[in-house]
């Protein structure tokens, strides 16, 4: 989730992000434009299209019927654009997003805040206390080591969809309401990924508004609408650069499923439905396979915070002051510290570590210090579209 991952769905495998455990982004774009469009345009038919390939000036068929050319009518409108946003992940995630029912914090799992009780060998992880403001595992994105946020998972065929409700409370009511609900589908076929994000502080155990717009009421829209104002996903890519699902040890109580080792295509979805190239570029030089055979690195946020933090190179003020005495040579306590490539490979100590990943970490923190840019040994392309 965020960030890298083991080549095996491993609880510690790195992938959200979305900023760890970041599935989602801190802020929703409310524009409706469609940025740099990349990849073949969906087709301009106004929908009177009987289905039958017709031959057009140029002498070439034309394509099929835009299936949602009357959704995306009215793009002038918050409801418009959500409108024709929905219509458009649902086509590239299959013609299929969950239910209203289905997507509620109330049915994902517990994410669970650990303090590291040390031994003079070894450490055990106990459940943080209330209250508690720093922690072996923070959320990278809010800072914050509460206890209650949850993560979901759906599977649908090539679809996969999770969603994150952040740093509960109680509200006026005596009920929980969550800071933030952030929403990502992705086709790890076609790569297409479409975002969705909370305006913060809106959603109870059971209250989401439902993604599936044609198929909702008045009312739903309307609520959908200002819950969750339109998301290009361009602010989101500069966390999730690499891979849509990011993973730090925020989520290692979660059953996480990653699809990081797939290195598939990975796109946003336009408002016209073309695929959208998230201008990220991946690591590619041959230094940095013992990394990059399982996942990609990203030129974004994993260069700076995932990858300096995976590797111990930098931990940020959040984590307890166990974890910075894990990160210091020497350590017997070092895996608290170096949290790739997760307990799926086991270590019997660091100099086994070391010599497995050593000139590996070495060379992406000196390439993540250009990131994007070719040069001493450094070698850098896009993340592939399609």
């Amino acid at each position: 989730m965020l960030a890298m991952r083991a080549c095996t769905p491993s609880p510690i495998a790195l992938g959200l992000a979305l900023l760890g455990s970041v599935v989602g982004c801190s802020e929703a774009s409310s524009s409706g434009e469609d940025g740099e469009l990349v990849g073949s345009s969906s087709s301009s038919d106004d929908g009177s299209n009987d289905g039958t390939l017709e031959e057009g000036s140029s002498g070439e068929p034309e394509g099929p019927p835009d299936a949602c050319a009357d959704a995306c009518l009215e793009r002038t409108t918050p409801e418009g654009t959500a409108t024709c946003h929905s219509c458009r992940c649902k086509v590239a995630l299959d013609d299929w997003l969950p239910t209203a029912l289905e997507l509620q914090c109330s049915h994902a799992e517990p994410i669970v805040t650990y303090h590291a009780e040390l031994s003079e060998t070894d450490y055990v992880l106990e459940p943080t206390a209330p209250g508690a403001m720093y922690c072996a595992n923070p959320s990278l994105l809010t800072g914050s080591c509460r206890q209650g946020s949850k993560l979901g998972q759906l599977a649908h065929g090539d679809v996969s969809m999770y969603w994150i409700c952040r740093d509960p409370y109680i509200d006026y009511d005596g009920t929980v309401l969550y800071h933030d609900m952030a929403v990502i589908g992705h086709n790890r076929r076609t790569g297409a990924t479409c975002f969705w994000d909370d305006i913060n502080d809106v959603i109870h155990e059971d209250d989401a508004p439902p993604l599936d717009l044609l198929e909702a009421s008045e009312e739903e829209r309307a609520r959908s609408t200002e819950w969750f104002p339109y998301n290009d996903g361009s602010r989101c890519i500069k966390c999730h650069d690499h891979d849509p699902f990011l993973y730090t040890p925020h989520l290692q109580s979660t059953t996480w499923e990653s699809v990081a080792a797939s290195k598939g295509p990975y796109h946003l979805v336009g408002l016209d439905g073309s695929a959208r190239s998230t201008q990220v570029k991946e690591l590619v030089s041959p230094q940095a396979s013992a990394c990059t055979s399982c996942h990609r690195i990203g030129s974004n946020q994993t260069c700076s915070v995932f990858a300096p933090d995976a590797l111990a190179a930098h931990k940020g003020s959040l984590y307890e002051s166990q974890v910075h005495a894990a990160a210091e040579p020497g350590s017997p306590h070092w895996p608290l510290a170096y949290w790739m490539p997760g307990p799926m490979h086991a270590f019997g100590d660091f100099g086994e570590w070391e010599s497995t990943y050593g000139s590996a970490r070495e060379h992406i923190l000196k390439c993540c210090e250009a990131p994007g840019v070719d040069g001493d040994g450094c070698q850098w392309r896009p993340v592939p579209v399609e």
